[in-house]
């Protein structure tokens, strides 16, 4: 392949550069063989991440702690583009959530996590936990029956935590008695409205230094079976120079694909949250909240449901007592924190292929089995302790893993190269040429001259761009026609989204 040539804003950049020296210290460039939308999945949860920052400023404008829910619904029923801003910054947190499962069990299945980046998936993780934490703090500010209660329930639950935990967590909780306060509204709204900004910014400062980790190591390589092989591709000096698909591509290339993921999830919210508002009921020219407001007399009939993300940790509680529930949510935690010293040190594995981390990949297997069966059967069982049998189920799911994943695996190495049974796992280093075939690198490509189909994409899409902005300018009723308009916007988002991979990768070639 020919040698990429600086762009203008890769110019620009250098100067800055010259002057400041950030530019070489922030953002590297990427090799080629990165250019797969699968790499860039932290960026998804970097876009979901500064939409609801962005709908969160705006949301606070009308929201107000003292009276909840009515603040709630006065934002959904009354304000101009207000139920189209709730349901966006609401299935924003979903999004973002959603984002960082898939972003964490990618980085698992390739082994993203292994030497040098055992860091880095701590602090991914210490990511995580605040974003779940930042959930639960949205997830009760409306005030509706079932937030709340599934909230307050969560706080006496935790009061179970072991460690001093409970202590911290009562500590942050605890409301003093204040004279001359008269409102039916629980005074722990207010102390969730103030964490909630809190742990916002303390994600952003844990964002920060997660990136400055991944800036500083690079993209990872891509899978290989080699014992003990580098996982930073800065030690493959001579495949930078010489290997088309390492070649360091101009940064015009980096930014242009990072705005593409920023438009795509963008755009997807405004999809869904406009054809499907959330918890908002549209009739004729009246729009409303439908949940109902908290109320103690009612959240006494009401079982207590955690939003989808919570089921699993609600699953525990429902099965075991809560101090033992406490002690295997933290265990899970633990786990999951220290899971790139248990594969190098535990399980000694010495190969970031997925074949040749057969017990890691069992155990991440049944890990990620028992979330989905817990979160469901959590569901399915609103209000109802579900017995010992939970957590057997549960052992259960590992046990077949174990017996399912890790033979499959060996014997995948075997078929490759024979060696002992010893539980040395890492001297298998055989692939079956299916799987090596399986390595071979993909990137999104465009030929050199980009082809006239290509061209004459590039003017329908345009023409497409014109057409719904055009009928955006016609929907005057920003209160009856805004899902309309959300909907309209999402759609120029990913028609944007093409242009831009059309631009940062024209005269691409093999």
């Amino acid at each position: 392949m020919e040698e990429q040539e600086g762009t203008w804003l890769d110019r620009v950049l250098e100067w800055l550069d010259e002057r400041t020296g950030l530019y070489g210290h922030t953002i590297r460039q990427a090799p080629r063989y990165a250019y797969r939308l699968d790499f860039w999945l932290g960026s998804f949860v970097l876009a979901s991440f500064m939409f609801e920052v962005i709908t969160g400023m705006l949301v606070a404008l009308y929201y107000v702690p003292a009276d909840p829910y009515a603040s709630t619904s006065y934002l959904i029923s009354n304000v101009p583009l207000g139920a189209l801003l709730f349901s966006l910054h609401s299935w924003g947190a979903y999004a973002m959530v959603f984002l960082l499962l898939v972003h964490m069990t990618r980085n698992f299945l390739v082994g993203a996590y292994r030497k040098p980046r055992e860091i880095m998936w701590v602090v991914g993780t210490v990511l995580a936990g605040l974003t779940l934490t930042e959930a639960y703090l949205g997830y009760s500010l409306p005030y509706n029956l079932i937030s709340w209660t599934a909230t307050t329930t969560g706080l006496n639950l935790f009061t179970y935590m072991p460690l001093g935990l409970s202590n911290l967590i009562a500590a942050m909780t605890l409301l003093p008695q204040l004279p001359g306060i008269a409102s039916g509204v629980d005074p722990l709204v207010d102390r969730f409205f103030v964490f909630h900004w809190i742990v916002g910014a303390l994600i952003a400062l844990v964002l920060g230094l997660h990136l400055y980790i991944f800036e500083k190591h690079g993209i990872t390589p891509p899978l290989s079976k080699e014992k003990g092989r580098s996982e930073l591709i800065d030690d493959y000096q001579d495949k930078l120079r010489n290997d088309p698909n390492w070649k360091l591509q101009p940064l015009t290339r980096t930014f242009g694909i990072i705005v593409v993921t920023m438009l795509m999830t963008f755009g997807a919210i405004f999809l869904i949250a406009s054809a499907f508002p959330f918890q908002i009921a549209v009739d004729g020219s009246t729009i409303k909240y439908i949940m109902p407001e908290y109320n103690p007399a009612l959240a006494a009939q009401t079982p207590p449901i955690p939003d989808w993300y919570f089921l699993f940790i609600y699953f525990f509680y429902k099965s075991v007592t809560p101090s033992n529930a406490s002690l295997i949510f933290l265990a899970w935690g633990a786990v999951t924190v220290l899971f790139p010293f248990v594969d190098e040190y535990v399980f000694r594995h010495e190969s970031p292929n997925p074949v040749m981390r057969p017990a890691s990949m069992a155990l991440g297997v049944g890990f990620i089995v028992s979330f989905v069966v817990n979160s469901v059967w959590a569901y399915l069982t609103p209000g109802r302790d579900i017995g010992p049998i939970g957590i057997e189920v549960d052992g259960v799911i590992f046990l077949l893993s174990f017996l399912t994943i890790f033979p499959a695996l060996r014997w995948l190495q075997s078929r490759a190269e024979s060696g002992s049974d010893s539980f040395n796992l890492g001297k298998r280093l055989g692939l079956a040429s299916a799987l090596s075939r399986s390595q071979e690198v993909s990137t999104i490509t465009l030929p050199r001259p980009v082809s006239l189909g290509v061209d004459l994409s590039i003017l329908a899409t345009l023409g497409l761009i014109a057409y719904t902005t055009a009928k955006m300018f016609t929907l005057t009723n920003l209160l009856l026609d805004q899902f309309e308009l959300g909907i309209l916007a999402g759609i120029n988002m990913f028609l944007l989204s093409y242009l831009v991979l059309i631009y940062s990768l024209r005269g691409d070639e093999k």
